[in-house]
């Protein structure tokens, strides 16, 4: 149980450093923990440690400034926790009320980000560090991930349910988060990693030593051929397994290398794929209203045109009417001209008559 307790607490040391360095010396940090925990005959450490993944360059970028212990950190924390109890309780005055802080945090974020990041930070880079912030707010699982300081991709939210944080972070073969060693380690285990290049320290000297009695407690990979070398009856058999392996082990590291160099590539590729989608799908919303507010138009511009319609044919039928009474005024002034005329025409003859 001992020697358990011992492999654990150098699994994290080992995590936390790994991931403290620049995604450029992940690969080379890594293998050097690898070769120095079989050293100390901790092969499942090592193997676990093997198999870490290379963070995104958004990931290295939040897992410097987490381990740089900026305070953007801890209000992300603080903003997401009340953000997220106004959410339970349905509050949506207090959740309006945290809107600004909320904007405010995820500005600090990605400068912080930006500021600790061991190289420049694309845009698409700072949007998925944002996204990632976004995700943290959201979900208080998803923020524990984000804060542990060993996160391996960035993380995004959909605006309903949890976080999806599946492989967004070292963890050991059980499932418990590699970060930082609480208690007696606290910070200086990042320090002791960080010091123990190639030796080891008295305890882990003393531990070696009662863990296997047999070999001498600082023994490294060249003291090891040399044993091989000599014949040694007892450990030849263990030490040329050890030798095929670390080989099988270096050639795996080198594979999976090269596997996390086509994740990055991918999960960079899914990323742009889905600020794509979403872009589109903005797109699609505006145009769509637009066309809503198209039709609203067309049905009022119907209605009218129908209006008008009417009016028209009652128009026209009312001039109808106009030009058929005009007509018979017409007629009748032209009877009345006639009797006029006749009247004049008797009334001469009668004063001729006379």
């Amino acid at each position: 149980m001992e020697e358990d307790g011992a492999e654990s607490d150098a699994l994290q040391q080992a995590a936390w450093e790994v991931y403290g360095v620049a995604p450029a010396d992940f690969v080379a940090t890594r293998t050097r923990w690898v070769k120095e925990l079989r050293s100390r005959k901790q092969r499942d450490a090592a193997k676990s440690v093997a198999a870490l993944r290379k963070p995104s360059v958004s990931a290295a970028a939040i897992n410097a400034l987490v381990r740089a212990q900026d305070p953007a950190a801890d209000r992300l924390r603080d903003v997401g926790t009340r953000m997220r109890h106004a959410q339970s309780a349905l509050d949506t005055a207090g959740l309006a009320a945290l809107r600004g802080e909320r904007d405010a945090v995820l500005h600090d974020w990605v400068e912080a980000a930006r500021a600790h990041a061991t190289g420049p930070l694309t845009a698409a880079v700072e949007a998925e560090v944002r996204d990632t912030a976004v995700a943290a707010l959201a979900d208080g699982a998803a923020t524990e991930v984000v804060l542990s300081g060993t996160l391996t991709r960035g993380l995004s939210y959909s605006g309903f349910g949890e976080v999806d944080v599946s492989d967004a972070v070292a963890r050991t073969s059980t499932g418990v988060v590699l970060t930082r060693i609480e208690g007696g380690g606290g910070d200086s285990a990042t320090d002791e990693a960080g010091g123990e290049k190639d030796d080891l320290g008295e305890e882990d000297e003393a531990d070696l030593g009662e863990d296997d009695p047999e070999d001498e407690a600082d023994l490294d990979e060249e003291d090891e051929a040399d044993f091989s070398a000599a014949g040694d009856e007892e450990d030849d058999p263990e030490d040329d397994e050890d030798d095929l392996d670390e080989e099988d082990d270096l050639s795996a590291e080198k594979g999976l290398a090269q596997l996390e160099e086509t994740l990055a590539e991918a999960e960079e590729q899914v990323t742009a794929a889905r600020r794509e989608r979403r872009s589109l799908l903005e797109a699609a919303s505006v145009a769509a209203a637009r066309v809503e507010e198209a039709a609203d138009g067309l049905a009022q511009a119907r209605q009218l045109l129908a209006r008008a319609e009417k009016e028209a044919k009652h128009a026209e039928a009312e001039d109808e009417q106009a030009r058929a009474a005009l007509e018979l005024a017409d007629e009748a002034l032209t009877a009345a001209r006639e009797r006029r005329a006749q009247a004049r025409t008797a009334l001469e003859e009668a004063e001729d008559a006379d």
